[in-house]
């Protein structure tokens, strides 16, 4: 039998090594001090935007408020209209299917929701974001049950439930434990008064 000749091995050189994650390292390191020099650029601009957002949304959450001052806690906003307060604008947390979302809840000063608006949401376009739609979030403009909202899967919701959003339960549960975090802490403050 013939041995088939072997090709000679090679042997890589320190430089061969070094020199592609030398180049590699640059190249991410300039990377970085691009992103980090526009998130300087940008920080101020995107920190008004989110601003003039929120300030937006506690006027649709909160109808017929003329200002909004922050509570001595900073937890929430006080809805004011002709030196009296005419409601209060919570923004509530909890976990959904994309992560965290954020939701502002307005409450007038007799405990009726006036409005619920999404900050922040990050679950599946075309289910979950249906969140975001009138038609869901219109369901919460009633009398705030105080022990909170339910979410009903299927059937005819009664005044202390929201009908699921079909495909996106755990969104429509997320929102309504935002919503019932919201609604405790209008009724605690009421307690308080």
């Amino acid at each position: 039998m013939k041995q088939e000749a072997q090709a000679p091995k090679k042997t890589l050189h320190a430089k061969e090594i070094l020199q592609p994650a030398l180049a590699l390292f640059v190249f991410c390191l300039i990377v970085t001090a691009l992103l980090a020099g526009t998130n300087l650029l940008t920080r101020d601009q995107i920190a008004e935007q989110n601003r003039l957002a929120e300030e937006a949304s506690r006027l649709t959450v909160s109808p017929g408020a003329e200002s909004f001052s922050p509570s001595a806690d900073g937890t929430y906003y006080l809805a004011e209209a002709g030196g009296e307060t005419v409601g209060y604008v919570f923004t509530t947390t909890a976990s959904s299917y994309g992560g965290q979302i954020r939701v502002m809840t307005g409450i007038s000063a007799e405990g009726t929701i006036t409005g619920v608006s999404l900050l922040e949401i990050s679950d599946t376009p075309g289910l979950g974001m249906n969140a975001q739609r009138e038609e869901f979030r219109a369901q919460y403009e009633k009398p705030a049950p105080p022990d909170g909202f339910t979410v009903l899967k299927n059937g005819t919701p009664d005044s202390t439930q929201i009908s699921a959003m079909t495909g996106a339960t755990i969104t429509s549960q997320a929102v309504t434990d935002a919503v019932n975090e919201a609604v405790a802490q209008y009724y605690a403050i009421k307690e308080a008064e």
